[in-house]
This record gives structure tokens, C-alpha cells and sequence, in this order.
């Protein structure tokens, strides 16, 4: 791979390091949500040359799906499948809409709070393209992810596929917990 420094010097990367990776245990807890119907399991996360161990526990949490132990209040990750995206716009509007005014006071006092969907923008209008007998259409997912955000201050990220979406939540909580400073 060539990389252009600021001179525009081409530079080569040296080849990744393919050695055992360390064992780390995770600094936090991550909570999962009682309610959460197809978690995800944060085994096996290899980053920084490092084989993550990771707690987690099951607790009731006010909105959201994830969240650091001791920063329910400050950060919220909410898990929707493909399927589950679509249902929430639609048919589920309302108490999707709930859901985000929920995360938009922890956006608006400093928080964070985003959906993070295990699949691609694409794939999912494609789908209900294809699909004539449905009554939502690729138009309606699109006016939410183009609004919706603006609108409660909550980022949609759309992971492509689950182990993707894990990754990147648990992504998220790290860079998180480094900004606290922890």
C-alpha cells in the first residue's frame, strides 16, 4: 500500500505483524439491555494487537441497547438489525421516535448516542425496491436516515453486516472511554 506523505513522498507500510496477538481485559464493563433480543457477544475482538477480554453485564438500561458501566447517563448505542431498521421507521414509528428523544437528552447534555445498524444503506433500498408488495419504500428509509439525525442529534452508522456492527459498537465505547481520559 502507498501512502502520500504532506511532501507527496510515496512511502511503503511495512507488512502487519501476523504474530500471536496479546490478552487484554477491557478497562469497563459494557451493559447490555434486558430487552435486547440478538446481542452481541464481544468475544474474539482482536485490535491494537490485542485479544480484548471484555465483561459484560445484563441490566435493565433506560434507553439503548449498550452502554459502559457508569456512563449509562452519557453514552447509548442502540442495536437495529436490517429488518428491525425498516420495522422502526415504519410500523414501530412511534416508539422508535420515543427512543430518540430519550438518546437526544443525552446528546444534548454532552452525551452521546447513536443506532448502529447491521447492514448497508444500500442493501437495505435495494431490498425493499425488489420487494413491489410492501408498502414502505426505499424512499421513506432514506427521508429518516436524511432527517433523523438532525433532527435528535443521533448518529445512524450502518455497519454492513453484524460482526461488523459489533466491532464498530465496541469501537464506539472504547474511543469513549479514552476520551473520559480513563
Amino acid at each position: 500500500m502507498v501512502i502520500c506523505t504532506p511532501s507527496t513522498t510515496a512511502v511503503r507500510r511495512p507488512p502487519p505483524d501476523t504474530s500471536d496477538p496479546d490478552l487484554f481485559v477491557c478497562p469497563f464493563v459494557i451493559l447490555q439491555d434486558t430487552r435486547e433480543q440478538a446481542p452481541w457477544t464481544f468475544t474474539e475482538i482482536v485490535f491494537e494487537r490485542r485479544l480484548w477480554v471484555i465483561r459484560r453485564d445484563v441490566t435493565t438500561l433506560l434507553t439503548g441497547d449498550y452502554t459502559i458501566a457508569g456512563c449509562e447517563d452519557r453514552l447509548v448505542i442502540e442495536r437495529k438489525s436490517a429488518a428491525d431498521l425498516v420495522g422502526s421507521v415504519t410500523v414501530g414509528n412511534a416508539r422508535f421516535r420515543r427512543e430518540h428523544e430519550r438518546m437526544q437528552v443525552v446528546v444534548e447534555s454532552g452525551g452521546f448516542a447513536c443506532v448502529i445498524v447491521e447492514g448497508s444503506l444500500s442493501a437495505i433500498c435495494d431490498e425493499l425496491d425488489q420487494d413491489t408488495g410492501r408498502r414502505v419504500t426505499s424512499e421513506s428509509i432514506m427521508g429518516a436516515v436524511a432527517s433523523w439525525p438532525r433532527r435528535y442529534g443521533v448518529h445512524w452508522l450502518f455497519a454492513g453486516d453484524r460482526r461488523r456492527a459489533e466491532l464498530l459498537a465496541f469501537r464506539v465505547m472504547l474511543k469513549w472511554w479514552r476520551d473520559l481520559g480513563r
